[in-house]
């Protein structure tokens, strides 16, 4: 016979009657000598909520009435003989002690960080293997549509000079993606909002402004931005740039519980690949094809070096997109392009 103190609720109302409860192991007996009340339940037509913390306990009699205890001991011998909430006993045992809640938040706060800086970005390496042509093309047909009507204005460029930059353009990408050169497309448009800029859409489309075009003062200037550009797509770096942000979306959804959000994120998806910038490895990696695709040519990185200078200082206050979205520093990119050809030897002019 196990006996312990507990409050009852009728159901009826919020009063709650202080009782004192015999449980033989197959039946619960309590009463309140005031009022009159008696009342005796089999323990198999309850149901016992799971412990959380040291919080009351919760036990759920037929009919809705209820039994709130702090006697956990009495409970955990009711849930044995139900033979229930079996798995949430590690729980409690870990929400009833603030050490093991502390250790288990620094070890949910490695695991968050393990996973956003290192399990999502080497998934999103392979996702974007994976992807299907077809969805890179709508994701990039989409996102120009959109840069046309807030950004961008049609090219005021001759089609003579179009055709100079085109080839031009093909040249790099033959040289940069031998084996997907085919896939390129250049586009000109007028800079309106973003100025002199270049950038680069997942399915290899890459938009070029009349600004940038006008600003440059060589082929060579303008080849070193194609090749930086043809660089991101060629690696991928627009689409993992979305995965990862994708996936840090999902798992701070995940944490929050706002399941409904998941369903409006497909909507801005195309917003998202314009204003997810790119990080300073993907830069890197694409500042080191550019300046080694000029090295080669022995043009050396000062072409791109002072197309870099020209951009940052042409515009200060303009929207930066592309290949000044969220770029480190220019006077880092600089010094780095500085050290790529030091290494080459060719100088540090």
């Amino acid at each position: 016979m196990i006996r312990f103190d507990a409050h009852f609720f009728d159901g009826r109302t919020s009063r709650a009657l202080p009782v004192t409860v015999d449980f033989d192991g197959v039946t619960l007996a309590f009463g309140n000598e005031m009022d009159g009340t008696a009342v005796r339940a089999s323990i198999i037509d309850c149901s016992i909520d799971p412990a959380v913390g040291r919080t009351k306990r919760s036990i759920r009699l037929p009919g809705g009435p209820l039994l709130q205890t702090y006697d956990h001991n009495a409970v955990r011998t009711m849930e044995r003989s139900l033979g229930v909430n079996r798995s949430s006993g590690l729980v409690h045992f870990l929400e009833s002690r603030w050490k093991m809640v502390a250790v288990c938040m620094v070890c949910l706060a490695l695991a968050i960080f393990a996973l956003v800086y290192y399990a999502i970005p080497h998934a999103s390496v392979r996702v974007a293997r994976i992807i299907p042509p077809e969805v890179m093309a709508s994701a990039s047909t989409n996102t120009l549509k959109i840069f046309d009507a807030r950004f961008l204005g049609p090219s005021g460029l001759t089609a003579e000079r179009q055709d100079e930059i085109r080839g031009l353009f093909e040249d790099v990408a033959r040289n940069i993606d031998p084996g997907g050169a085919t896939g390129y497309r250049l586009e000109f448009r007028t800079g309106k909002t973003i100025g002199a800029n270049a950038f680069a859409l997942p399915s290899g489309i890459i938009i070029v402004t009349d600004e940038l075009v006008s600003l440059s003062e060589s082929d060579d200037e303008l080849a070193g931005i194609f090749a930086h550009e043809i660089a991101h797509v060629k690696n991928r770096h627009a689409l993992r740039s979305i995965l990862q942000s994708t996936g840090v979306f999902f798992l701070i959804t995940l944490l929050s519980g706002d399941v409904t959000s998941i369903t409006s994120f497909a909507a801005f998806l195309p917003t998202l690949l314009i204003e997810s910038g790119y990080s300073r490895e993907f830069e890197r990696e694409a500042d080191q094809a550019a300046a080694s695709f000029l090295i080669a040519g022995d043009k050396g990185t000062v072409p791109f070096r002072k197309m870099l200078e020209k951009l940052d200082a042409s515009q200060p206050g303009a929207l930066k997109l592309g290949v000044f979205s969220d770029h480190p520093e220019t006077a880092k990119r600089i010094e780095h392009l500085k050290e790529l050809q030091r290494s080459a030897g060719g100088g540090s002019r």
